[in-house]
């Protein structure tokens, strides 16, 4: 939703005062909000994703919203999502506004330490794959909280041609002001796309679920456990899509890390996440399918497909696991 976007009256009535009493609904509002002034998808917006400086060399990513799981670490969906759009920038500052990139493969090492704001991550362009028919760029990064490093990250983008008609992200820094401005008014302020997000978010915030954060609700994400392993299902949809329409990549290895941990006991915390993207996550559902590898005393490992509901293969995910150090 670009610069200068007018909103549309909605047939819709809603309490104002559930906007304001709701810091879950505030959120997305705000998120709307930064999706008209920057162009960029939901799940960005969502996480106040602000590109503080696009290089080459030493491109400087932010992320300025709440990111923290139950546990003290990272949100699973803010760490694709963030990790993804980091290592993205350097990559982008060597390119031309004619051109796209989609993620051919993703590695998150995490160092266990706590998700504290101010989340940030430094990233450089480490080169391009040589011999390789298509345009495929490497590049790393370091994410921070509070300083601290909790994740280091290394990514694989192929380079395409930008289809015509597809919008340029405005990868700029979040203006603080946008937050600062009065709410919109889910009653009159939003359009039809808008207005399903903000329904999707309150029907969330109403579900009392036995476990899992107001934003794995609004995902989308179910899951439930089954003999050596998981299963789960996520609905397609606006709220989860790239700027091409299909599930942005870091929701999908959010995904993919919610089913890793159906399959094991809340003693695990996550090491580390090997993703592998092999086609758009397109359709009106995707599933997942956990596998326990292996579970020995104080590490396990999950193996997770991400397919389509007619069974394409999305997402082909290898995650790591430690035993909580109380529990050992």
């Amino acid at each position: 939703m670009p610069a200068g976007h007018r909103p549309m009256t909605r047939m819709f009535v809603s309490d104002p005062r559930s906007s304001a009493a709701s810091p879950d609904l505030q959120r997305v509002l705000r998120a709307i909000r930064r999706g008209r002034e920057y162009g960029f998808h939901f799940p960005g917006n969502f996480y106040a994703v602000s590109f503080d400086r696009v290089d080459v060399d030493g491109s400087l990513v932010s992320l300025q919203a709440d990111c923290s799981a139950r546990d003290g670490a990272i949100d699973g969906t803010a760490l694709g999502v963030f990790a993804d759009l980091a290592l993205a920038a350097p990559v982008r500052a060597d390119q031309s506004d004619d051109t796209r990139m989609a993620t051919v493969n993703m590695q998150l090492q995490l160092t266990g330490a706590p998700c504290r704001l101010p989340l940030t991550a430094e990233s450089s362009l480490h080169g391009y794959i040589e011999g390789a028919a298509g345009r495929q760029a490497v590049s790393r990064a370091t994410l921070r909280g509070a300083g601290r490093e909790i994740a280091l990250c290394t990514g694989t983008f192929m380079v395409f041609d930008r289809p015509p008609g597809l919008p340029i992200p405005f990868l700029t820094p979040v203006d603080p002001s946008i937050d600062e401005a009065p709410l919109l008014d889910p009653a009159t302020d939003l359009d039809d796309e808008e207005g399903a997000l903000y329904d999707r978010a309150r029907t969330s915030l109403g579900e009392r679920a036995a476990d899992g954060s107001f934003a794995e609700r609004f995902w989308g994400y179910r899951t439930w456990p089954r003999e050596g392993g998981a299963s789960g299902a996520m609905a397609n949809g606006p709220h989860i899509a790239n700027r091409v329409g299909n599930v942005q990549g870091g929701v999908l290895v959010g995904f993919a890390q919610a089913a890793a941990r159906a399959a094991l006991s809340p003693d695990w915390t996550l090491g580390s996440v090997t993703a592998t993207y092999v086609s758009p996550g397109e359709g009106s559902e995707l599933k997942a399918e956990a596998e326990l590898a292996h579970r020995g005393r104080t590490t396990a490992v999950v193996r997770v497909t991400i397919a389509t509901e007619t069974g394409r293969r999305v997402l082909e995910v290898l995650t790591t696991h430690s035993l909580r150090a109380s529990v050992s």
